[in-house]
């Protein structure tokens, strides 16, 4: 129904409003409809916080009985930081729920919305579900994985190339602000020791919006060379340098009294053991990372196959043997073969284009948070 499906745009719309705000949670917005108006609204805003079903049911007020209440994801079932949703709903009278998709968190994953069933309430289940698989992709990669979801982003010349001899950017201004876009969805952004020496990036979100915080930032620097003024130190925003095992422990215990976190990894080839890297972040409660780096740390990605989603932003220059390659091996990786990255999204930026590549595992996730696999 077309009513229906307008329910459900708003909660996919209202759930965004929790953008760059609520991690390790997902983004989850809520609408409740009665005699066939919108009663109530609400969004989970950060974590911690009240959750988009109590928020919409507060707003709702006494309109909530046999209502009908549109969701992006599962109602939660299980204690946290806040009670259970399901009870919340129970104790609110709603007599119908429309779900876009299930929640694959190992605590719930189905076990919501068979709650909600065994006492009586109408579940429908799919409403808009791509859609609401790609607001919350890091969040259900993570709790199908249990991996950070790995986004590689590169801009380039026409001719695959990171540099063009005189030009500071390649890509144009909306391209870049698309960029900013991208790290609010993103928990952390990592770089590696080049692209911080040679570009001093600021990585923060106020292309897209000047109110969130910078996300958690991510140094690969093999011989712990980051300097300890720099102002990156300055900031509440968590900073994670990661170095090899040997790397000067003064230096690390002076990081370590700024607030810095500094983590040895092995070595592998002479640099940082991606692997590793891999191992340590999982254990954490990170749910993605956005990697903006150069050549380097580039091909050491897609050599390990630890890249999720490639996103590359095309400029119509070309740069020649002046510019530097952006994948510095002689031969591709070993995992990679034609069909391994999915062409999923392409969008004309000014005269940019952006290509968005996904690994072909990605391509189950849609029926198993549909409930279908």
């Amino acid at each position: 129904m077309l009513e229906e499906d307008a329910y459900i745009s708003r909660a996919l719309d209202l759930a965004r409003k929790g953008t760059g705000r609520t991690f390790p949670n997902p983004l989850v917005g809520a609408v409740i409809v009665s005699d066939g108006r919108i009663a109530g609204e609400g969004y989970h805003a950060r974590a911690g916080g009240p959750h988009a079903e109590v928020e919409a049911i507060i707003s709702a007020g006494e309109k909530t009985a046999g209502s009908t209440l549109y969701l992006n994801l599962e109602p939660c079932c299980h204690y946290g930081k806040t009670p259970p949703c399901t009870d919340a709903i129970l104790d609110a009278g709603i007599a119908k729920i429309v779900c876009s998709i299930y929640d694959p968190d190992q605590r719930v994953r189905g076990k919501g919305i068979e709650t909600l069933r065994k006492n009586g309430i109408t579940v429908e289940m799919g409403a808009r579900a791509e859609e609401a698989l790609e607001l919350n992709l890091p969040y259900i990669h993570k709790a199908i994985t249990g991996n950070p979801f790995i986004v590689l982003k590169l801009a380039l010349s026409l001719d695959g190339r990171l540099t063009v001899p005189g030009s500071r950017y390649l890509s144009s201004e909306r391209s870049r602000s698309e960029v900013h876009r991208l790290r609010s969805v993103m928990e952390a952004v990592a770089t590696g020791t080049g692209t911080f020496d040679e570009d001093d990036p600021i990585f923060d979100r106020r292309m897209f919006d000047e109110s969130l915080p910078a996300p958690d930032r991510i140094l690969f620097d093999s011989r712990l060379s980051f300097p300890t003024g720099h102002r990156w130190t300055d900031t509440p925003d968590r900073l994670t340098v990661f170095c090899l095992a040997g790397a000067d422990k003064n230096k690390r215990s002076e990081l370590s009294r700024m607030g810095v976190e500094v983590v040895e990894l092995p070595g592998k080839n002479g640099r940082i053991d991606l692997g590793a890297w891999i191992d340590h972040i999982s254990s954490k409660p990170v749910t993605s990372v956005l990697v903006e780096g150069g050549g380097k740390i580039a091909t050491s990605m897609m050599r390990e196959g630890i890249v999720d989603r490639l996103i590359l932003f095309h400029a119509p220059l070309l740069s020649g043997d002046g510019g530097v390659k952006w994948y510095q091996e002689s031969g591709p990786p070993g995992w990679f073969r034609r069909g391994d990255l999915k062409l999923t999204r392409v969008e004309k930026i000014d005269d940019d284009i952006m290509a968005v590549y996904d690994r072909k595992e990605l391509g189950r996730y849609l029926e198993f948070v549909k409930g279908t696999e």
